[in-house]
């Protein structure tokens, strides 16, 4: 894996803007964001499938020690982190997949990473969102909640692969 103090960064950003920030933000109970799954999306695309699984346990297992929660950020990112490459497979592309490139916009195509971001963003917010409410019987409050905070989390990822600085083209 290159730069990777550039990616312990953006772990530490992103999880410590989560703990600190998001967490104690009351906005409405309809936006929630998740902005540490940033980090996952943006590991290099061609990243061994087991050690992809491992950041997302790291990262789920210490937003949810920082933030008192039993599990559901370890559980969402470890799934995230699970599907990812098939994530980028389906929207960025296999042959980009294989080129060990971080997913950014500049990279990989704005249409592309909006496509692979929404995707992955939208799953990690409904996985996380079904296992907070652990019960269908108020599956439309539980999905919109989901909604909600996909589009918050996926605004705020967006904005921050934006303004990434890159160097070179890898």
């Amino acid at each position: 894996m290159h730069r990777r103090g550039e990616y312990v960064l953006v772990f530490a950003a992103t999880v410590l803007l989560q703990a600190f920030l998001f967490d104690n933000l009351n906005l409405s109970p309809y936006l929630y964001p998740l902005i540490y799954v940033g980090f996952l999306l943006l590991l290099p695309t061609g990243m061994n499938h087991a050690l992809l699984i491992l950041c997302g346990f790291v990262t789920g297992v210490t937003v949810d020690f920082l933030s008192g929660t039993a599990g559901l950020h370890t559980i969402a990112s470890t799934a995230t982190a699970f599907i990812r490459p098939a994530t980028i497979n389906l929207t960025i592309g296999k042959d980009t997949a294989n080129e060990n490139v971080m997913p950014l916009p500049i990279n990989v195509g704005r249409g592309k990473w909006l496509k692979y971001a929404a995707l992955a963003v939208s799953i990690h917010c409904i996985i996380f969102f079904c296992f907070e409410a652990a019960t269908t019987a108020f599956l439309w409050y539980t999905l919109l909640r989901a909604a909600g905070s996909a589009l918050a989390t996926f605004l705020l990822v967006w904005f921050a692969a934006v303004i990434y600085p890159v160097r070179g083209s890898h």
